[in-house]
């Protein structure tokens, strides 16, 4: 289903302010408080919006990158990609892993602490079931993940 004007600007408003009031949105679409809180409520109901979240600078918290980990995996019988999936999804660091189509079966994105925490989370990953080969990039600096690249 493709979404109207106003829930696509809604959704800009709060994608970039998660936290933005319901009259600021009002105000800068010329549409009424009741309006904007209807058409959110609305697309809450339809599943298009899931919630909100906090975008935590890793920086300051200590993290000094972020690694990407492309994954391929030798199913079987008893195993498949989703349950390697799974057990990257609760791994800690771990904050985005996803089946993809290509080269790769997974994707997992993690933060880490330095080069040692790094490599102490490959060889993690690479000791899962069913993990044939894995490779790996890392980057630093000002090159954030925050919830508005994700948005399709």
């Amino acid at each position: 289903m493709i979404m109207n004007e106003l829930d696509t600007k809604i959704i800009d408003f709060l994608t970039e302010n998660a936290r933005l009031s319901f009259r600021r949105i009002a105000s800068h679409t010329e549409r009424s408080t009741d309006t904007i809180i209807n058409h959110y409520n609305q697309m809450l109901d339809k599943g298009e919006i899931r919630g909100s979240t906090v975008v935590v600078d890793i920086d300051k918290i200590g993290y000094e990158g972020i690694a990407a980990f492309q994954i391929d995996t030798s199913t079987s019988d008893d195993l498949d990609s989703g349950g390697i999936l799974q057990t990257l999804i609760e791994m800690p660091n771990i904050i985005v892993a996803t089946k993809t189509v290509g080269e790769h079966d997974l994707l997992a994105l993690a933060v880490i602490h330095d080069v040692k925490h790094y490599q102490q989370i490959s060889r993690d990953i690479a000791e899962i079931k069913g993990v044939k080969n894995l490779t790996s990039c890392i980057w630093s600096g000002n090159e954030k993940i925050l919830p508005k690249y994700f948005i399709i």
